[in-house]
């Protein structure tokens, strides 16, 4: 459990959002670091609201095994990013460590990357997983139960984001509810994946918090108006602005459902499909091996085919 330090009778002055990310091993390229740094500064730039500086004192392992010590004065999000076998389900995964009192934002955070096929990963890919990922150590998708919730003195808000209805997991966010709703969204709550912690991926279909983005190969998924409303309901501060284009899909994932915004990706305009028949039918070929979006996963009987 994490100790707060004494930093005087004045609170530290508040400082820009910013994601500091520190590296435990030594197993990502320079080129794979800098796609790292790439897409948290991404995420950074969604949040306008200021990290509040908290000098604290944890002890090594306190959140996972492997993290170090920390004994210092904390004036930026930290993103303690590790390389691990995760198995073969799982390119990766993200949690808060510990959490301000009074806000119960994220001090800082977990990203492990799974080493089982990390080296298949295309740009692409890497880039979209690492922001997906941020955005879960941010609180998207696990700060929304009470019990997630326990400040650094163990105090809990009590709030939840979730709720089960009719059998179907909900989030009930007034932000992310409107924007949902905004964009075309039916019902006052959003469909989430059983798992509590990702929408549903039949709703969102290719969006960055979808719980198919697996599926969805070879290109940035987009931040949509949702996920940044998300996060105002946490309690940060966002820039509006900062949303790629999105549209919720009409008729199934098959169709077009969504475009990352080119101002503020390196990409052309591109069209997400939900899967390889998807690709398919539209005229396009399937994803092979070595070529941008390919994943080992996705190529069930390893003919060097993305589409099973």
């Amino acid at each position: 459990m994490l100790t707060l330090l004494s930093v005087g009778a004045q609170a530290a002055p508040s400082t820009p959002f910013r994601i500091e990310t520190r590296y435990l091993d030594q197993t990502l390229t320079a080129a794979q670091q800098a796609i790292v740094q790439r897409a948290t500064q991404r995420v950074a730039a969604l949040i306008r609201s200021p990290f509040v500086p908290v000098a604290v004192d944890s002890p090594a392992n306190a959140c996972d095994a492997g993290l170090p010590k920390l004994k210092e004065q904390v004036a930026h999000l930290i993103l303690f990013v590790k390389v691990k076998d995760l198995g073969e389900d799982l390119y990766a995964d993200a949690t808060p460590c510990e959490l301000h009192d009074d806000t119960y934002l994220p001090i800082y955070a977990e990203l492990e990357l799974n080493s089982n096929g990390l080296g298949d990963l295309p740009d692409e890919d890497l880039t979209d997983t690492i922001i997906h990922e941020t955005l879960h150590a941010l609180g998207v998708g696990t700060l929304w139960t009470p019990d997630e919730r326990i400040s650094v003195s163990g105090d809990s808000d009590g709030k939840s984001f979730i709720r089960k209805a009719g059998g179907q997991v909900v989030y009930t966010g007034p932000r992310a509810v409107a924007a949902y709703q905004k964009l075309g969204g039916h019902g006052t709550a959003i469909p989430l994946d059983p798992d509590a912690g990702h929408w549903a991926g039949k709703t969102v279909c290719s969006e960055i918090l979808s719980g198919d983005a697996g599926d969805f190969t070879g290109l940035v998924n987009p931040i949509s108006p949702i996920t940044l409303a998300a996060l105002e309901d946490l309690g940060y501060t966002v820039n509006l602005a900062a949303a790629d284009r999105y549209m919720l899909p009409i008729k199934g994932c098959d169709v077009q459902s969504a475009q990352v915004d080119t101002s503020r990706t390196a990409s052309t305009d591109q069209v997400f499909y939900a899967n390889c028949a998807a690709v398919r039918a539209a005229g396009l070929a399937p994803l092979k091996h070595g070529q941008p979006g390919y994943r080992r996963a996705l190529d069930g009987d390893g003919d060097g085919l993305a589409c099973e």
